[in-house]
């Protein structure tokens, strides 16, 4: 704080890290063991940031890649990881780190590095998760004041984090809904030998589920993940573990979209709703930088208190509940409300490349330099359909979709500040205003047959000029409200109604976006 130097909202930002299984091979020997060491293959490319996987499920396969037991970190170094309970560990074994919580590290610089070059996309509002820390204070047996004679800190809780974003695409989906069950796009031969590094920098790597050679479009299913693996220099993060791709034969490279007027070679995902408590998650980073010319984002670990690169990450975040708004005369908007497992803050004596150490923002992942693939999508390029027909004189319509994620903590992590969001009960919710042409809504009001999937689908539809778009459909539906006011101006009736889906048919993106996982 004695610094003269203030941090600006010039050197702030928040970017995207992936979360994704963790292939993680060690060099320690057979044996019952709670510390396990990297195998060189690994300590070679990466360094873990101290701590910041405690909490996360880690997995034992042997050297059949069979599932053996789990175990949940406590702690971790740079290179080594300690778990509870004990495993009993044989020659060829080795571990995943699970997704949830477990941020993809980058290749190692000089200093320790995160895959947090990742654009959010157009992003109006953003709201970190906030550290809460209850305090305790309590009276002991103790007399001689009125005042408290005792005082603690109790557990830490992330809250609060929300990513306001004008939707350029639509495969923020697959956080909410959880699953994706397919991927259609185009390929071009890549000729990946090693777990860690293949020949090509910079590409974009996939399972193709057999599909082979240059100019393939292939259709596989990926379900949880991971989706795309991605290279660093030839470094692919995260390296592929042999429990999702034994061979390595089905790995190819991704031939990415491209195009202006119209888009080619694009990406199409299927999502599906995932009923078990697997939902995907993401990591954030937030840096205030005071932006020194040489190392940027570089922390400073030279004195007491961090003076250079203020950085945080929030991790597991998993979405809460998503809004999707389409207004007339706007772009599409999308709300994330995130329930995150914890807030981490870098250990002083680590030093630490926040962004990857990417300076330009035109250089992030997922940034393209095709303005129609920026350019968000509109209110006026959609449609809207019900009770098997489509209506044309919709003003707006507002889906508020939750996962009711419930808070859960667990004996054995060994930190206070982590938790787990448990997803419950699913609900969606769709709300719109319209001009009125008939009384078919006011009808369905007092219907007491539910809409079911006898193809009079409740369908969402959106689209971009070059072909990019989202699709949702909904089963199963009642008309739970509706108004209709008189018009004050004697202008035209307008009906307020509100419509309960139970089930999501199907929902499908056709993008550029690389999701991986």
């Amino acid at each position: 704080m004695t610094n003269e130097n203030i941090f600006l909202g010039s050197g702030a930002s928040i970017t995207f890290i992936p979360e994704s299984d963790i292939y993680f091979p060690t060099s320690t020997g057979a044996g019952t063991v709670t510390t396990i060491t990297a195998h060189s293959d690994f300590s070679s490319v990466f360094d873990l940031v101290i701590d910041l996987y405690a909490g996360c499920i880690i997995e034992r396969y042997n050297s059949s890649n069979a599932y053996q037991s789990k175990s949940r970190i406590t702690s971790n170094t740079a290179t080594t990881i300690t778990f509870s309970p004990s495993q009993t560990i044989a020659s060829g074994d080795y571990f995943l780190i699970r997704e949830y919580g477990a941020p993809v590290p980058a290749p190692t610089s000089t200093a320790k590095r995160l895959l947090s070059d990742q654009w959010l996309g157009l992003l109006e509002s953003a709201t970190f998760p906030n550290t809460e820390v209850e305090m305790k204070q309590m009276n002991l047996s103790l007399g001689g004041s009125r005042n408290y004679t005792y005082q603690y800190k109790g557990i830490e809780t992330a809250t609060g984090g929300s990513l306001g974003l004008v939707a350029n695409h639509a495969a923020f989906l697959y956080y909410f809904f959880g699953k994706c069950t397919s991927i259609t796009a185009s390929l071009d031969a890549e000729a990946v030998t090693n777990a860690f590094t293949t020949g090509t920098s910079g590409a974009i790597l996939v399972d193709s589920g057999g599909a082979t050679g240059d100019d393939t479009t292939f259709t596989t299913t990926i379900d949880e993940g991971p989706i795309f693996f991605r290279t660093v220099g030839t470094t692919i993060c995260p390296p592929i573990s042999p429990s999702h791709e034994a061979t390595l034969t089905n790995i190819e490279k991704l031939d990415a979209p491209t195009g202006t007027t119209s888009i080619s070679k694009a990406i199409t995902y299927t999502f599906a709703e995932q009923d078990s408590d697997l939902l995907p998650s993401f990591a954030l980073e937030q840096v205030f930088s005071k932006l020194p010319s040489s190392n940027t984002y570089r922390t400073n670990n030279a004195d007491a208190d961090e003076d250079t690169n203020f950085v945080k990450i929030a991790r597991g975040n998993r979405v809460n509940s998503l809004t999707l708004t389409a207004n007339e005369n706007e772009e599409i908007k999308m709300t994330l409300d995130l329930n995150t497992r914890a807030v981490h803050n870098l250990q002083k004596t680590e030093q630490y490349d926040a962004r990857r150490g990417v300076t330009d923002e035109t250089s992030f992942f997922n940034y393209n330099s095709t303005d129609e693939f920026r350019e968000p999508i509109f209110f006026s390029s959609g449609y809207f359909k019900v009770f098997g027909q489509q209506f044309l004189k919709i003003n707006s319509l507002t889906l508020t979709m939750s996962n009711n994620l419930q808070d859960r903590r667990f004996i054995g992590v060994g930190n206070k500040s982590i938790k787990e969001g448990i997803p419950a009960q699913r609900t969606y919710e769709l709300r719109f205003t319209g001009h009125v042409t008939d009384d078919k809504l006011y009808n369905e009001l007092l219907n007491q047959v539910e809409n079911d999937n006898t193809g009079q689908y409740l369908e969402l539809q959106f689209e971009k000029p070059n072909g990019e778009n989202f699709n949702l459909k909904f089963t199963d539906y009642y008309v739970s409200a509706n108004n209709f006011p008189m018009a004050d101006d004697k202008g035209p009736i307008v009906v307020e109604a509100t419509i309960m889906p139970r089930t999501l048919q199907s929902c499908t993106v056709k993008t550029h976006w690389v999701l991986q996982g």
